[in-house]
């Protein structure tokens, strides 16, 4: 197949879907596939693209405007110079732009990969969506739930397929990963760290995370809350963080290209998010073993098992996730426990090549009417 991934995100954003662009991208082009992926000039995710591998080809197209005649047209002639079996689509503008662009030209399919529920319900999103896409992935049962509730986009056309995480192998506890954490971040030796992952916008939930810092600190004072990610939020936070006198319990790491020492070495996962159709990050976190604090809502449920493998709490709630931070914190024997656990159902439902054989069949299907032998 030739595939095409089409995604409009900023040019200084790069988040799960990305992320998933980047492993289906690998996976296709070492099952003989060709993989071609367009965004916006300067976007972070096409610079990672081209790192990730030099057999990726890499399109730059303006983007404005969910009709613009002239993103419609280079779009075209993308799909028909490349001969494109099937372009997967992410935002609303996406489906629009790429969509008519793959109508015009006739062949290519199109698959909507959504890893959020952006449908809308105005007349645009009724007549156009259910008319540009022949197929929709969502990434868990709670999203699809959504995602059909307005009826335009109907049960058979949406399918779910959990996300997956690339093999590799994590022993816990490892101390050498453990002292380089600590060193990385110069911090005291003993300290206990809570890794949290994530963009700082509303739906991951950040702020709820900060205001249960108090009274989980008041606990235990070797806590170190370590936050992967960048966002909007970022100053909010620290100021909040400051106006607390918490300072020196929070790392603001940035966005990492790559996590594995981070999470190799930390304690415990907190997931506070407030929406979460499925995690990225909660499945990197289960493959290293770690236990985990996280809310119960969207797609988390389906990955983790509360009081098996997570503690689950009611979202916007800062004290009930302090209190099952402070459950897990005070004992070491359950969060080896829970790691054990999530590590096991890592490897039975989550691994990567679980998904993209799945990812593979669906795209066979939409292409050609039958499975990929």
């Amino acid at each position: 197949m030739n595939l095409l991934f089409l995604d409009s995100v900023e040019r200084h954003t790069f988040g799960g879907y990305e992320n998933w662009i980047l492993l289906t991208a690998r996976y296709f082009l070492e099952r003989g596939h060709r993989v071609t992926v367009v965004g916006r000039p300067g976007a972070e995710y096409l610079r990672r693209a081209s790192a990730f591998s030099d057999e990726i080809e890499v399109v730059e197209v303006p983007i404005s405007g969910d009709f613009n005649p002239v993103t419609i047209r280079r779009m075209k002639r993308i799909l028909q110079d490349r001969q494109i079996d099937l372009m997967t689509v992410n935002f609303n503008k996406d489906v629009r732009l790429g969509g008519l662009a793959a109508r015009w030209y006739g062949p290519t399919k199109v698959c909507w990969r959504m890893g959020l529920d952006i449908t809308g319900n105005g007349w645009t999103h009724r007549f156009f969506s259910p008319r540009l896409v022949d197929g929709v992935i969502v990434p868990s049962h709670a999203l699809k739930r959504q995602v059909v509730r307005r009826s335009y986009l109907t049960d058979d056309m949406v399918t779910v397929i959990y996300n997956g995480t690339e093999d590799k192998t994590f022993v816990r506890p490892d101390p050498a990963a453990q002292a380089a954490l600590r060193s990385k971040y110069r911090l005291d030796r003993s300290s206990v760290v809570a890794v949290t992952v994530g963009r700082f916008v509303d739906q991951k939930g950040h702020t709820h995370l900060v205001e249960a810092a108090p009274e989980i600190v008041s606990r235990d004072r070797r806590v170190v809350f370590l936050l992967l990610g960048d966002g909007e939020h970022e100053a909010k936070l620290r100021a909040r963080i400051d106006s607390l006198g918490l300072t020196g319990h929070f790392i603001f790491a940035g966005m990492l290209d790559d996590i594995d020492l981070e999470l190799t070495g930390a304690d415990l996962m907190i997931h506070p998010a407030i929406e979460e159709p499925f995690s990225h990050a909660i499945l990197e976190a289960m493959r290293a073993g770690l236990p985990i604090v996280a809310s119960n809502v969207g797609g988390i449920p389906e990955a983790l098992v509360d009081r098996e493998s997570a503690l689950l709490v009611r979202p916007r709630e800062p004290r009930r996730l302090a209190e099952a931070v402070i459950t897990m914190l005070s004992d070491a024997e359950l969060r080896a426990a829970y790691g054990r656990a999530n590590q096991e159902r890592w490897r039975q439902d989550f691994r990567l090549k679980t998904m993209m054989q799945k990812v593979e069949a669906y795209f066979a299907f939409l292409t050609a009417g039958r499975p990929v032998s």
